[in-house]
């Protein structure tokens, strides 16, 4: 009897030890987060509000192209004031749009989107301004960043290398190239973003870094951008003017001209290497056997001797252009295309 009840007595024991050991010490600190009570399934937790739409910018695309002497009368009745009139920043905190880092770093479209909503302590100008009107002011601004002078550098430099492949007008002249008319392919584009393209090269395009100095490549990115604004303003008129490059004059066209220059003239070949070189490789290839399509292969035999029989022929062709090629009568001397053709002519075997 005694020993059954000594087991009992034990078997509590260690009944009691286990209790003991499952319950948490004493002494410790409550929990940082406590576990939240379930909300019951009968009742509702809140009630979901709908969420506001985020803001954005419907653009509107002008009927017509927009004009920056247009801009520049709504610009000095509603910007003047705080960018000033110069467009430099007149109160603390307006943009400066003659700082070409800024500039060259943004869109037509971005632009477009502050004036149409506000940017900070801007206003928005949808309900004063037509949509027409808002496109007029922003290359209006656009216009601080660059010079009369500079979009006929840039004129100069895109007739050069340019027309052949996007046209005189810009809308792409072959398949493949962009055109620059189009502003819903060129209000998103900035300027440092055709500059890499300028620079590197796309596709088929080739590279312009060796071939163009940086700022004739800058220049010729301000001008391509005319052709999706009217950049002309009453006080520049010159701008669009096309004048021929300095100590160039227009070459007067003849067929049955002679060249002056011997065609193994290394003065004279030298120098039409380097017009070559930047006005031409482009479409006729670096080594002149012909970059695009229906361009000649200058170092066959053939064409070569067409060339040196004919010279007044290819006289005319480059002062007036050919096909899909541009006139350079007015950008290159007279000098200068005989110089030209006598490299070609040194092409030959």
């Amino acid at each position: 009897m005694a020993t059954r009840r000594s087991l009992v007595l034990l078997g509590l024991t260690f009944f009691v030890l286990a209790i003991a050991s499952c319950a948490p010490p004493s002494g410790l600190p409550d929990g940082p987060t406590p576990i939240p009570s379930l909300i019951p399934v009968t009742e509702v937790s809140s009630v979901l509000e709908p969420t506001a739409p985020s803001a954005y910018t419907i653009l509107s695309y002008p009927a017509r192209l927009p004009s920056a002497a247009q801009g520049q009368e709504i610009y000095a009745s509603a910007c003047a004031t705080c960018h000033g009139q110069d467009g430099s920043g007149a109160v603390s905190g307006a943009r400066n749009f003659q700082d070409l880092d800024y500039m060259r770093g943004e869109t037509a479209n971005s632009f477009y989107a502050a004036v149409t909503e506000g940017r900070g302590q801007m206003p928005a100008f949808s309900d004063r301004l037509t949509s027409d009107e808002r496109w007029d002011v922003v290359f209006y601004v656009w216009r601080f960043s660059t010079s009369t002078e500079r979009l006929d550098q840039g004129r100069r430099v895109y007739e050069q290398v340019c027309a052949a492949c996007h046209g005189a007008d810009g809308s792409g002249q072959l398949m493949g190239s962009a055109d620059f008319t189009d502003l819903r392919q060129m209000d998103s584009l900035a300027p440092r973003d055709l500059y890499l393209t300028v620079t590197q090269g796309r596709g088929s395009m080739p590279s312009f870094q060796a071939r163009l100095s940086q700022d004739d490549r800058w220049a010729v990115i301000d001008y391509l951008r005319t052709f999706s604004y009217d950049p002309a303003l009453p006080s520049e008129t010159a701008a669009a003017t096309p004048t021929a490059a300095p100590g160039t004059q227009a070459a007067a066209c003849s067929t049955d001209q002679t060249n002056p220059f011997a065609w193994d003239d290394s003065q004279a070949i030298q120098e039409g290497q380097a017009v070559f070189e930047a006005a031409c490789a482009a479409c006729h290839g670096p080594d002149g056997r012909g970059g695009l399509p229906n361009t000649p292969d200058f170092t066959s035999a053939l064409v070569n001797a067409e060339l040196k029989g004919e010279p007044g022929r290819f006289f005319c062709v480059l002062s007036e252009g050919e096909g899909a090629m541009p006139a350079f009568g007015e950008s290159l001397s007279e000098n200068a295309h005989w110089q030209v053709l006598t490299y070609l002519g040194s092409l030959g075997p």
